[in-house]
């Protein structure tokens, strides 16, 4: 019996880019089983455009923050692998089919992949240099193996890091492939940008470091 893959996402006033993602996800070459979409509050279009899809298996919320409703997501996934794609982000269409793969015929616990991020300008897209995706956009993980790990935290803002860490402390086999599977879309009101998050970044350091001390004792 092959395993279900479960793909999350949490959005938030997401309508210029919803439908992108979403149909990112529904274009693999081997499909996510389960899309479970965390409406965290939207005021905007988002909540048409989810209805849009009657694949999706959508839980709208008050507003509650980015990890609190991946969480609630990784909760209520019933396949037995996770995957994670941000709202305005896009996929390869193997990302699914070349992460299975991986998993499956190396000694590896995890596998991740490389991340290009993108902006489009007058109509064309622009792409930066790849970087390694150790984020929750580039994981492939049995959702058991996640959870030894974990749910993420809440309280800052790139839980994913210090997820991460946690991971390979406790000595969880991952692996990173060479090819560029995620998209990450730069703009205007994306949370990985501006001052407020790059405060927040130094918050994450502190915490990392306090998590490595604990764990090297």
């Amino acid at each position: 019996m092959n395993k279900k893959i479960t793909t999350i996402m949490a959005v938030y006033n997401g309508e210029k880019y919803l439908a992108e993602a979403i149909e990112s996800v529904f274009s693999q070459t081997h499909s996510s089983d389960e899309i479970i979409v965390i409406n965290d509050g939207s005021t905007d279009a988002t909540a048409d455009i989810l209805n849009n899809y009657p694949e999706l298996i959508v839980q709208t919320n008050t507003n509650q923050g980015m990890w609190k409703s991946l969480n609630q997501g990784i909760s209520m996934a019933t396949g037995e692998y996770l995957t994670f794609i941000d709202h305005d982000d896009l996929w390869h269409k193997d990302k699914n089919k070349l992460q299975l793969e991986h998993l499956q015929t190396s000694d590896i616990e995890m596998s991740f992949c490389y991340i290009q991020n993108f902006t489009k300008i007058n109509g064309h897209l622009e792409y930066a240099d790849k970087q390694v995706g150790a984020t929750q956009a580039g994981i492939f993980i049995e959702k058991s193996k996640f959870m030894d790990v974990g749910y993420f935290g809440t309280s800052l803002v790139a839980e994913s890091m210090l997820w991460f860490q946690k991971a390979r402390l406790m000595g969880l086999r991952q692996e990173c492939l060479v090819d560029v599977l995620a998209y990450r879309r730069v703009h205007e009101t994306n949370m990985t940008r501006g001052r407020a998050y790059n405060d927040g970044l130094v918050d994450v350091a502190r915490e990392l470091i306090c998590q490595r001390n604990f764990f090297n004792k």
